[in-house]
C-alpha cells in the first residue's frame, strides 16, 4: 500500500512538473531585424500598395527609383491608427519608432514571372534615461507582419477591380 502512495505522489509529481514546463513555452521568436515578403506583379504596382499601406504613417522619404521608403519617428511601441495592441501597454510614450521598407525587382526563373521583395525594418527605441538617452529596442514583428500582409490584399483588391472593369466593358460591346 505504501509503494502505491510513492508511486502515485511521483506520478503526479512528474505531469505536473510537464504541464508547467509545457505551459511555460512560448512561440519561437525570430530574432530577424526585419520582415521579407514576396509578391507577383510588377514594381509600380506593389510600390503604389505599399504606399497605400502605409497611408497612416508620416513619410520622411519616398524613392521609387532606389527602392527605399521611410517614416517618420512615431510615438509609441505601435501605431495607434493601424491597429489596436491586444495587451495592456505600459508607457508608450517611452517608445518611438521609425519603419524602413527596401524594394527589389526579381524574375522567377521557372515561370519568367516579374517578382518584387519587399522588406520591412521597424527600428524601435525605448527612452532609458536623460544621460543614456534612446536605446535601440527588439521589434516583436506583429506591425511589420501586418503591413506586409496590408499590401497583399491591397495588391488582390486591384487585381479584382481591374478584373470587374473589364469585365463589365466587355459586357457593353
Amino acid at each position: 500500500m505504501m509503494i502505491w502512495k510513492f508511486k502515485k505522489a511521483s506520478v503526479l509529481k512528474v505531469v505536473l512538473l510537464l504541464v508547467c514546463l509545457g505551459g511555460c513555452a512560448s512561440n519561437k521568436v525570430s530574432n530577424d531585424p526585419f520582415k521579407t515578403r514576396l509578391y507577383v506583379g510588377n514594381y509600380d504596382d506593389v510600390w503604389l500598395a505599399a504606399l497605400k499601406s502605409l497611408n497612416d504613417y508620416p513619410l520622411r522619404v519616398s524613392n521609387k527609383d532606389s527602392g527605399r521608403i521611410i517614416t517618420e519617428n512615431v510615438n509609441g511601441p505601435y501605431n495607434e491608427l493601424l491597429f489596436t495592441y491586444p495587451g495592456p501597454l505600459e508607457q508608450p510614450e517611452r517608445f518611438r519608432y521609425s519603419l524602413k521598407l527596401s524594394f527589389a525587382k526579381l524574375a522567377s526563373e521557372k515561370s519568367n514571372q516579374s517578382l518584387v521583395r519587399v522588406r520591412v525594418i521597424k527600428e524601435l527605441e525605448q527612452y532609458q534615461d536623460f544621460y543614456t538617452g534612446w536605446l535601440s529596442y527588439p521589434s516583436d514583428g506583429i506591425e511589420e507582419k501586418v503591413l506586409l500582409y496590408r499590401i497583399q490584399q491591397i495588391l488582390e483588391m486591384e487585381k479584382a477591380l481591374a478584373k470587374a472593369i473589364e469585365k463589365r466593358s466587355q459586357q457593353k460591346k
